[in-house]
């Protein structure tokens, strides 16, 4: 099923909201593997360096029948799939409120970020063996520098009673996550809070530098989870959150400081068409370690991966320095839920192998003769007229029986498949025309030469069913019935892969 995501998805599930840590003790990362991602390892790189995703939206995702693939394009478990790319961490946001105060109660959306909704997914992080970075909004929605909304229940509250708010809230509900068995490694005090907090700070009252109330707040926090760390004998970081690192990264790190904030880990968020360079990057937040003697983290990050407009024309809420690429282009899954080779940078700069399928296909050759049956239609792979000439066209067909519908794959060294045809008595071979890699370029026969646009990876995506993908594309598009054709004579083309019935097919042996 073709699956549509709404931006705010993208944005907190995929865009691999990255958390690196500066400051990081254990082994170092071994075994040496390939890079997927095309990310070399990196020297020294410790097992606990904290690399993470954000998935705070993945259970309405789920709830909605979005389905989650593996780089094989076999369909798995999202918490499976992140843990064979690497990822030990994942950040969960929670909201305080975040549905209408009157009947029936509608949600917010954006995921539902709830802390029941916080137990479910770190209960489920936990079990596959991954720690949980709980990030603690103090309001019923989204806080952003440009919004820290009060939950509404607080909305009226003096600071005095905020501050009893946000310790019994940040205690009350970490003890509750500890109770249901959530691994918790670090807790974030504040989204993005520059200045303003809780309804409270620079942009309710003018004063950005934490004085008036804003640092007192961090520090409720902060005491909260020092309570539970005692109470648990556990030692969660305290993390604040920062954004606008180039520009005043420093000057917050110096604030916090004066007004005694007692934390572990100053965070940031890193967005590279906004925030400056990686060397910017890396000089700030080093300076921050050393001068304050803190863990620095990246805890938030994106850049595109296409600059298409997916979805609508009218949002407002992208870059224009970047192309003009909204949220759902930043991510590390396509828009169809498929785990794109970007994902596995968190094993790769560890040097590390990465698990790329779900382990229900054996690997073994497919080399043999096959009838080749589009999943969509049921019809056949075909050679036109059963014709033996270069540049024949491949369409589908009924079922003939005949060699013009016999196929042999032949695998070559690199791990790509060679498909002859039998109308050709095997001779040629099937073929992208023109070499193109484009959508639209036709399939055809022609002789053997050995050309990439002759090389096809045969990928399973589900028992019985396998994208037949084209190596001149870089195996990013596939075989697609034409216009989702259900007629016999339908074209065969060459079609972005986005894992449709029309771009899966069958294996029938035939002798």
């Amino acid at each position: 099923m073709k699956i549509g995501f709404k931006k705010f998805v993208m944005m907190v599930l995929a865009v691999a909201v990255t958390l690196i840590t500066g400051i990081s003790m254990g082994t170092v990362c071994a075994t040496a593997a390939t890079s997927i991602s095309g990310t070399s390892s990196v020297s020294g790189m410790p097992d606990d360096f904290a690399r993470g995703v954000d998935i705070s939206a993945l259970t309405a995702l789920e709830k909605s029948g979005v389905e989650f693939h593996y780089l094989d394009g076999s369909q798995g478990d999202m918490f499976d799939i992140l843990n064979g790319a690497g990822v030990n961490y994942v950040r969960i946001r929670i909201w305080n409120n975040p549905y209408d105060s009157s009947a029936p109660y509608k949600t917010y959306g954006a995921g539902n970020c709830d802390l029941y909704n916080a137990k479910i997914l770190g209960k489920r992080a936990t079990d596959a063996g991954m720690k949980v970075f709980i990030d603690f909004h103090y309001s019923d929605f989204w806080a952003d520098p440009e919004k820290q909304f009060a939950p509404k229940e607080w909305a009226d509250y003096s600071l005095a009673y905020k501050k009893d708010a946000v310790y019994n809230f940040t205690y009350n509900s970490l003890k509750e996550l500890l109770d249901y068995g959530v691994n918790i490694g670090m807790v974030q005090i504040g989204n993005e809070t520059n200045g303003s907090m809780c309804g409270v700070g620079g942009l309710y009252d003018g004063v950005w530098d934490l004085s008036s109330g804003v640092a007192v707040l961090m520090q409720q926090g902060c005491y909260a989870v020092d309570d539970i760390n005692a109470l648990y004998g556990k030692s969660l970081l305290k993390v604040l959150h920062f954004t606008d690192l180039v520009e005043r990264g420093e000057w917050y790190a110096a604030c916090v400081d004066k007004l005694g904030v007692d934390y572990d880990v100053f965070s940031t968020s890193y967005y590279p068409m906004w925030h400056g360079t990686a060397s910017d990057l890396t000089t700030k937040l080093t300076n921050i370690a050393k001068t304050y003697n803190k863990k620095v983290m990246v805890a938030e990050t994106g850049y595109p991966y296409t600059y298409e407009k997916l979805y609508s024309e009218n949002v407002t809420f992208y870059s224009t320095t970047d192309g003009g690429s909204t949220w759902d282009n930043m991510t590390l899954f396509d828009k169809n839920g498929n785990a794109m080779k970007s994902l596995y940078v968190f094993n790769d700069i560890c040097g590390k192998a990465s698990v790329t399928s779900s382990g229900i296909f054996n690997g073994s050759s497919l080399d043999g003769t096959y009838y080749i049956k589009s999943a969509f239609s049921g019809l056949y792979l075909d050679v036109a007229n059963g014709s033996s000439a270069n540049n024949a066209n491949i369409q589908q067909h009924s079922y003939l029986g005949s060699d013009r519908q016999k196929f042999k794959l032949t695998k070559n060294e690199d791990g790509y498949y060679f498909i002859y045809t039998g109308a050709s008595g095997y001779s040629k071979v099937l073929d992208i025309a023109g070499k193109e890699s484009t959508d639209g370029a036709n399939v055809v026969q022609y002789s053997y030469n050995d050309g990439k646009n002759q090389m096809f990876e045969i990928v399973p995506v589900s028992p019985g069913k396998y994208a037949i993908k084209t190596r001149i594309s870089d195996s990013a598009s596939c075989l697609d019935v034409y216009e989702w054709s259900q007629e016999s004579g339908g074209n065969i083309v060459q079609w972005n892969y986005w894992g449709g019935d029309c771009q899966l097919w069958g294996l029938e042996a035939a002798s």
